[in-house]
C-alpha cells in the first residue's frame, strides 16, 4: 500500500494513475467543509461546477424550489447567487432536501479530477475521522486498491498550508494503521500536521487564505473548518454530483 499525496492541483495522466487508488480530496477553506456541512443539514447532493457561468446555466433549468445557487469567487458570493461558499449559511432549514449547484475558486476545481479512481471522497478537519474508519476499511476489504491519495485544492494553483496540514493528518492515521509506504509529498505533510496538531486552529489563522477570509468577515468559518469530527459523515463524488454515503454504504466500504 502506498500513501501519495497531491499538494497541488498537478497535471499528470489520469487515464491511469488514479484507477487503483482512493482519493481523499481536500479543501479545508472552505469547499471541502461547505459540503460536509450541507450534507450533514441533509442537503439532497451538491453538483459541483468549475465556472461561474456553467452554474448559473445549471440552475436555470432545475426548480428553483428545490435548487440553491452558490459559491465563491475570491471569498465573496457572486452576484445574484443564493448563497456563498461558508458553511455557516448552509443549515438544515436552507438546504434540507434541495439540491446545491457550488462553484468555488480552488475547492471545485479539483473535484472533477481523478475521474477514473474507484473511490473519490471530499473530506477536511470536520469528518476526518469518518473517512479515515471507511477508508481503512475499504483499502483492507478491496484487494484491488494499491495506494491512498490526498489531492489537496492549494491557492490558485500553488500549495496552502491549512490543506496540506489535513492532508498530513490523513496519512499520519493511515500510516499508523497499515504497513504502507509513504512518498515524499505525504511524508512532507505528515511532518508538516505533527509539528502543529496540537493547535491547529491557531496555525491555520496564521495563513494566507485564512487571512484573507478573516479580512471578509468570515472568522467563524475558520474555526469551524478547523475543528476535527464536527460531522461524522463520507460525501462521495461521482461525477460531478457528491452525496452523503448511506449507512449500510459505509458498513460494507
Amino acid at each position: 500500500m502506498i500513501i501519495d499525496a497531491f499538494l497541488v492541483p498537478t497535471a499528470i495522466d489520469e487515464n491511469t494513475y488514479f484507477s487503483n487508488s482512493v482519493v481523499i480530496m481536500i479543501d479545508v477553506l472552505r469547499a471541502s467543509t461547505t459540503i460536509v456541512t450541507a450534507l450533514s443539514n441533509n442537503a439532497r447532493e451538491i453538483i459541483i461546477t468549475d465556472t461561474t457561468e456553467k452554474a448559473v446555466k445549471l440552475y436555470n433549468t432545475i426548480d428553483k424550489q428545490n435548487a440553491i445557487l452558490a459559491g465563491e469567487r475570491n471569498g465573496m458570493k457572486p452576484d445574484g447567487f443564493g448563497a456563498g461558499n461558508s458553511p455557516t449559511e448552509f443549515t438544515k432549514e436552507k438546504v434540507e432536501s434541495k439540491i446545491v449547484i457550488l462553484t468555488t475558486t480552488n475547492g471545485t476545481q479539483i473535484f472533477t479530477r481523478a475521474k477514473e479512481s474507484p473511490c473519490r471522497i471530499v473530506a477536511s478537519f470536520v469528518n476526518l475521522s469518518a473517512v479515515c474508519e471507511y477508508v481503512l476499511n475499504r483499502v483492507k476489504n478491496d484487494p484491488a486498491v494499491h495506494s491512498i491519495i490526498l489531492f489537496a485544492a492549494g491557492n490558485k494553483g500553488r500549495i496552502s498550508y491549512e490543506d496540506t496540514l489535513a492532508a498530513g493528518a490523513f496519512v499520519r492515521h493511515f500510516h499508523n494503521e497499515l504497513n504502507c509506504k509513504l512518498t515524499d509529498a505525504a511524508h512532507l505533510a505528515k511532518s508538516i500536521y505533527e509539528m502543529y496538531k496540537g493547535n491547529i486552529t491557531d496555525f491555520i489563522r496564521t495563513t494566507e487564505h485564512a487571512k484573507l477570509l478573516e479580512s471578509l468577515g468570515f472568522d467563524s468559518d475558520i474555526q469551524i473548518a478547523s475543528t476535527i469530527d464536527l460531522y461524522p459523515i463520507i460525501p462521495y463524488i461521482e461525477g460531478n454530483s457528491i452525496k452523503m454515503l448511506k449507512a449500510t454504504e459505509v458498513k460494507n466500504g
